[in-house]
């Protein structure tokens, strides 16, 4: 090997440095934004949980030690109705 192709093998070298810098830079971006958008479905969902009280029936199987079935959905059908039932109405 003669010493212009090293030098031209190390100019390359260094040309591709800042791509690979600028390639990490967008790796790193995009994990940002994936991680972002993925936070943005979790809370959507416990959203969704929470109109659909899903989350409620949640918190009364646990309160209650119960396993999911169609009895203890029943009580905490009826459980919530009282609760309803007692609001006072506004307007």
């Amino acid at each position: 090997m003669n010493q212009t192709s090293l030098l031209g093998a190390r100019a390359l070298a260094r040309e591709r440095l800042p791509a690979n810098r600028l390639l990490r830079k967008m790796n790193s971006i995009s994990i940002i934004v994936l991680s972002a958008i993925a936070r943005g479905f979790v809370l959507l969902a416990a959203t969704i949980q929470e109109v659909f009280d899903e989350s409620a029936y949640q918190r009364f199987l646990f309160r209650g030690n119960l396993s999911p079935s169609v009895e203890s959905y029943a009580a905490f059908l009826a459980e919530h109705e009282k609760s309803r039932a007692r609001r006072p109405s506004c307007c």
